[in-house]
């Protein structure tokens, strides 16, 4: 068997900070994820449930490079993100964008007419709503939790060359994970909806207790490489007890509600490679 050692986290050369604000966004946690996944090296890399990327934009781009959400609305924002030309339409919609309650009213009731007003629908309102939850606005307006409009298209630009020449799918996750390789050594970085999580509150499409079987029932399947976030729960723990975990602690994306601060949480890290610390 093959010997992963696990270095101590070091921040990719071409590392951009996400330009969403994501329920469960992994960026207080890339300091844990990261090196499992530099541990391996590949030359293809996907991320079956990317949402807002804090992975893929944290660690190095390689060769060839796949994210994909069956969350719709935000695949169309990294599609109009990834294209040039319909990236400089789209961040030029922000230019003179103010952000305060009335405004953000106005975005609600918006009825986008085209895919780029989709996006430019989706991302203010990410930008502006508690936790960045976009699936029910009625969370409210998060006065004061978000960097100002001014400071949207550095997100956007930095998003734009992170995204030059990946794929970006609106796919089952067993389209992404069964997909015949193309580079030599394929690795997958996993974070689907926790198997505890309130999901009515952020996601507009459940995570069935079925969708974690079967998705358990692919991974074991597989002969790719992969890494894969979950809550720790005895649920996780009997699913995967025929793969490696690796118990790990970091902050909630989710906790911030309503002023509350961010509380720890306990995660799992699992992988179907040894990695040596």
């Amino acid at each position: 068997m093959k010997n992963y050692i696990l270095k101590p986290y070091k921040k990719s050369t071409d590392y951009v900070k996400s330009p969403f604000r994501y329920p469960g966004g992994k960026f207080y946690a890339l300091k844990h994820i990261i090196p499992f996944i530099d541990a391996v090296q590949h030359d293809e890399f996907r991320e079956p449930f990317v949402g807002g990327g804090s992975v893929f934009y944290g660690k190095s781009k390689v060769e060839i490079n796949w994210i994909n959400d069956i969350e719709v609305d935000i695949i169309n924002v990294y599609k109009h993100l990834a294209n040039d030309t319909d990236f400089e339409i789209f961040s030029k919609l922000f230019d003179n964008e103010i952000v305060n309650r009335e405004r953000y009213s106005e975005i609600i009731k918006l009825n986008p007419n085209s895919d780029i007003e989709r996006a430019f629908r989706t991302f203010y309102l990410n930008r502006t709503s508690y936790s960045g939850i976009i699936n029910k606005p009625a969370w409210g307006y998060a006065e004061g939790k978000s960097s100002p409009p001014a400071n949207w298209k550095k997100f956007l630009q930095d998003s734009n060359k992170k995204l030059e020449g990946v794929k970006i799918t609106n796919n089952d996750f067993e389209d992404v994970i069964n997909t015949k390789a193309k580079g030599k050594q394929v690795l997958m970085y996993l974070d689907p909806p926790y198997y505890n999580a309130d999901q009515k509150r952020a996601y507009k499409k459940p995570f069935e207790i079925s969708d974690h079987i079967r998705l358990r029932d692919t991974l074991k399947k597989t002969s790719f490489k992969f890494c894969l976030s979950y809550d720790d729960c005895i649920e996780v723990r009997e699913l995967y007890n025929w793969a490696f975990i690796h118990e790990k602690s970091w902050l909630y994306n989710t906790a911030n509600i309503n002023g509350s601060s961010r509380s720890m949480g306990n995660e799992l890290i699992i992988t179907n490679y040894e990695v040596n610390i």
